[in-house]
């Protein structure tokens, strides 16, 4: 049994580093949420040329939200989402929402925030 300790614990050292240095779990929610907010920007910044794609990409934009929330790995993505996601909510008008959009810094977005404590920077797509 003493022999064996020495082998437990160099095993459990192992699966621990390789935890540990495994790929950064709110990467693939920071990366589809970026991607999707992307869309809400840059169809806001055409809504006085194509007010109709804008309600396109809202009404697709919302329900991909909905899915992309399922996976935040963690409770302060899922604040920061639910937080971002309200902000989006409280407008009864698509032309209030493209206003909104159009005046907001995309850098100041509660889960592009939270995604650079993960260490992911989120920049908005141009289009």
């Amino acid at each position: 049994m003493v022999r064996r300790l020495p082998t437990l614990v160099a095993v459990a050292l192992t699966g621990a580093l390789v935890a540990c240095g495994g790929p950064n779990p709110a990467a693939h929610f920071c990366d589809d949420y970026g991607k999707a907010v992307s869309k809400l920007y840059a169809a806001a910044g055409d809504y006085a040329a194509a007010p109709g794609e804008f309600a396109s990409v809202v009404d697709v934009t919302m329900d991909e939200l909905s899915r992309i929330r399922a996976g935040a790995p963690d409770e302060d993505l899922r604040r920061a989402f639910d937080s971002a996601y309200f902000a989006l909510t409280v407008f009864s008008e698509d032309a209030a929402l493209a206003d909104f959009l159009a005046r907001t810094d995309f850098n100041q977005d509660d889960v592009v925030k939270a995604c650079l404590d993960y260490g992911i920077e989120l920049t908005p797509s141009a289009g």
